[in-house]
């Protein structure tokens, strides 16, 4: 994976959480994309790494391991040739819009390896009728969580209507290869004060490596911080309004942030259920370093 070059060294008072506390507060919190841009890594060894993993003392914290829907064969067997002790690997599988029953119907061939325990469904944004439809759909599946995908323009659309009242779940794009694919604080805080407000859970996927908003020194780009999107879900969930939620987003002083996110009962995760990175010690060092998070999940 491409490093951060966040600023983690910078002089902040460490008053730790208690271990037990972290580790229940940020349980399956990050979810295991190591295929995805811009880490890459081989299928192989992502799923090799996401099994050695188990054994880390901290790995409550991390969620499933996020495929493409076209890598559960391979995956499956993959799995077949490692010693799982009876564990299979739990999987959320990014599906392309109008291939949901392909992802349901792989359920099922990819046991006993492989447990698929979410599926993160794309939609066809430039069509509402077709985007209302997938959704629609996606309400009627059981047993699995289905995470519906959307832009920004979609929930401009009052598309978070039509998750309302059902089981699924957002997913939400927070970066990417290009700056313009970052939400600015304002959009985010739009889409989480929208969530919030609906009762819809969600997961964020993309450019979310470190815990406090940073310009990474190599590519220019601004990164949210997750933990501003904690403490920025926290302050949604208490009626505060999308200025109030923007303006934690926008904080970069990581003592503030840090202080925010230790005085934090948690609610927030009862919005804020994961994100998706393809360095799962990355982003938990840096909660390390704030003193967040125990130090050495590999």
């Amino acid at each position: 994976m491409t490093g951060s070059s966040a600023d983690t060294s910078l002089p902040v008072p460490v008053r730790s959480l208690p271990e037990q506390t972290s580790l229940k507060l940020f349980q399956g919190f990050f979810d295991d994309a190591a295929t995805f841009p811009p880490g890459l890594a081989p299928l192989e060894t992502a799923v090799k790494d996401h099994v050695h993993r188990r054994a880390n003392q901290f790995s409550g914290a991390v969620g499933p391991a996020v495929l493409k829907l076209e890598d559960l064969a391979q995956t499956q067997r993959i799995a077949s040739t490692l010693h799982l002790e009876g564990r299979p690997i739990t999987v959320s599988a990014v599906t392309p819009a109008g291939e949901l029953q392909g992802a349901l119907d792989a359920a099922e061939r990819i046991r006993p390896q492989l447990e698929l325990v979410s599926i993160e469904l794309k939609t066809d944004p430039s069509d509402r009728d077709t985007w209302k439809r997938q959704i629609k759909e996606a309400a009627s599946v059981t047993g699995i969580q289905v995470y519906i995908e959307l832009t920004h323009e979609q929930i401009a659309d009052s598309a978070l209507d039509s998750l309302k009242g059902t089981d699924l779940r957002l997913k939400y794009r927070t970066g990417g290869l290009q700056q313009n694919l970052f939400p600015t604080p304002q959009q985010l805080a739009e889409v989480i004060s929208q969530a919030v407000a609906a009762g819809i859970p969600f997961k964020l996927t993309a450019g979310l490596h470190e815990a406090v908003r940073y310009v990474n020194a190599a590519t220019g780009f601004t990164h949210h911080g997750f933990l501003n999107i904690a403490i920025a879900t926290d302050a949604a969930r208490r009626g505060d309004d999308a200025e109030r939620v923007a303006e934690l987003l926008a904080l970069s002083e990581p003592a503030a942030v840090a202080a925010l996110g230790r005085a934090s009962r948690g609610d927030w995760r009862e919005s804020f259920i994961s994100f998706g990175t393809c360095s799962v010690a990355e982003p938990a060092e840096s909660l390390a370093a704030l003193g967040l998070f125990p130090s050495g999940l590999a």
